[in-house]
């Protein structure tokens, strides 16, 4: 399964490398516990709480609501 929208920050990143985000408009929370490469992990690990990003996600195993990210952008907030 895979998803693509704007995220919002709600927990920076733990040092197991857990994102907290809620997705835009529905407000639901996701776990990015994986991700693609070493430089994308560390560009996500620098955001903040309330940075807002436009990612791709795709579950992360079978897992309920953990995803790796594949890609990220910005988004002005």
């Amino acid at each position: 399964m895979d998803r693509t929208g704007k995220y919002t920050v709600v927990k920076a990143c733990n040092d197991h490398g857990t994102i907290t985000l809620r997705e835009h408009p529905r407000n639901g929370t996701l776990y990015v516990v994986e991700y693609d490469d070493p430089e994308l992990r560390a560009e996500l690990a620098d955001l903040e709480v309330g940075s807002v990003v436009h990612l791709d996600l795709r579950r992360a195993g079978r897992r309920g609501n953990a995803w790796c990210a594949e890609a990220a952008q910005p988004v002005g907030t």
